[in-house]
C-alpha cells in the first residue's frame, strides 16, 4: 500500500511530467506495443500512467477498444482526465498493487518504469495480482531501467531521482514472475540516451506444452516464404 507521502510526492510531480510530455522513452514502448499487436479493438489495462502521456498516444490507437488507466496520484489522474478524456478510456485513482478492473483478460497490461518506484517488498504480490488478471492471450509487458543505470544515478545524481527510485535486481524479478505463473517471452536490454539504460520484459501466463504443428499457424505467405528458406539451405547442403 503506497505512503501519503508517495501519493504527496507524485501530486506535487504533475508539472514536472507535464513540461516532459511525449519523450523518446515513453514514444519508444508505444512503438513496440504496436509492434506486438496493439489495434483498435485491444484492451489494455495501464498501472502507473501518471498524467497520461502513454495513455494518450494508446488511444490513438485504441478506438474501439477499452483503455483502464490507474495512478495513485489524484492530481495526475486529475490532469489526465482534463486532457484526455475519451469513451475509450477510464481513468481512476488507486494503489496498483491493490489494484480492481473491470476490463477482464485485457490483451496487454503495462508496468511502463514503474516497478522501481514499488518497494520490492511489494512485487511478488503485485505480479500475482497482474497474473490472475490476465487471460492465456493477454501480454504483460515491463519497461525498466537497468539496475546498475538506476545505482549509478543513486551514487552520482541522488537528488535527480523520485521519492522510491531503487535498483529492482534481474534475478529476482525472473523468480517473482515465474512463482506468479509468468513466463517470458521476450527480453532485450536496450538504450535510449545512453547504452543499456533499459529493459523490455514481454510475458504471458505459463501453460501447458501442446504438440501442434508450427505449420498450422502459418500463413500462406509465410508457408511460402518457409518453402523458399528451405530450398536454398538444400543447395548450401551441397558440396
Amino acid at each position: 500500500m503506497a505512503s501519503n507521502k508517495v501519493q504527496t510526492f507524485y501530486d506535487a510531480y504533475v508539472q514536472q511530467q507535464v513540461e516532459t510530455g511525449i519523450n523518446d522513452r515513453i514514444y519508444g514502448v508505444y512503438k513496440r506495443l504496436l509492434t506486438l499487436g496493439l489495434n483498435p479493438r485491444s484492451s489494455v489495462l495501464e498501472l502507473g500512467c501518471g498524467v497520461g502521456m502513454m495513455t494518450s498516444l494508446l488511444k490513438r490507437t485504441v478506438t474501439q477498444g477499452k483503455i483502464h488507466a490507474i495512478d495513485l496520484s489524484e492530481g495526475s489522474i486529475r490532469y489526465a482526465k482534463e486532457k484526455f478524456a475519451s469513451p475509450h478510456v477510464a481513468f481512476s485513482t488507486q494503489d496498483i498493487t491493490e489494484f480492481s478492473t473491470s476490463v477482464l483478460s485485457p490483451d496487454f497490461i503495462t508496468l511502463i518504469d514503474v516497478l522501481e518506484h514499488i518497494p520490492l517488498d511489494q512485487h511478488a504480490a503485485l505480479l500475482e495480482r497482474i497474473s490472475n488478471a490476465m487471460g492465456l492471450h493477454s501480454q504483460f509487458v515491463i519497461n525498466l531501467p537497468n539496475p546498475e543505470y538506476i545505482a549509478h544515478d543513486i551514487a552520482l545524481e541522488a537528488d535527480s531521482l523520485q521519492v522510491i527510485d531503487q535498483p529492482v535486481p534481474f534475478a529476482n524479478l525472473i523468480h517473482q514472475l515465474d512463482k506468479a505463473h509468468l513466463e517470458l517471452m521476450h527480453y532485450e536490454k536496450y538504450g535510449i540516451w545512453h547504452h543499456d539504460e533499459y529493459q523490455w520484459f514481454v510475458l504471458r501466463k505459463k501453460r501447458p506444452f501442446a504438440e501442434k504443428a508450427l505449420d498450422d499457424s502459418l500463413t500462406i505467405t509465410q508457408k511460402i516464404l518457409r518453402k523458399i528458406r528451405r530450398l536454398r539451405m538444400r543447395r548450401l547442403s551441397r558440396f
